[in-house]
């Protein structure tokens, strides 16, 4: 039933912002960036749940939580420079768009080094023995 609220929301954003886009195309972006950052608020209340579900399996195998939490965080990169991003190209800034998600993508970089770091160890260990 969420789903159907939040496609509504969406829809109902991107109508108003048509409508609104032949007089005053600054209240058009005005609505779209209201309804994109409402549906956000919705998604990261659905986080909550995703996060629970991690920790729990998390505890069913002998995982590093070190490890699980880097990649949540990678998660996290992605989806914020992925927002952000189509917020400034869907207002004309696709050089600041682009340019958020080379950072995005750079960060994710630099966060996964310990991860690459464990995997490098991990064969040597299986090479050496």
């Amino acid at each position: 039933m969420d789903m159907i609220k939040i496609a509504m929301i969406g829809i109902g954003g991107v109508f108003l912002a048509l409508l609104l886009k032949q007089q005053k195309s600054e209240y058009a972006l005005y609505i779209s960036l209201a309804a994109a950052v409402l549906i956000l608020f919705f998604s990261v209340n659905r986080l909550q749940i995703v996060m629970e579900t991690i920790e729990t399996i998390e505890s069913y195998i002998q995982v590093d939580g070190g490890l699980v939490k880097i990649l949540i965080k990678m998660t996290g990169i992605t989806y914020v420079a992925e927002f952000a991003s189509g917020i400034c190209k869907d207002a004309g800034f696709s050089a600041v768009g682009n340019q958020i998600e080379m950072f995005g993508k750079f960060s994710i970089m630099a966060v996964s080094v310990p991860v690459l770091l464990a995997l490098i160890e991990t064969v040597e260990g299986f090479i050496g023995t």
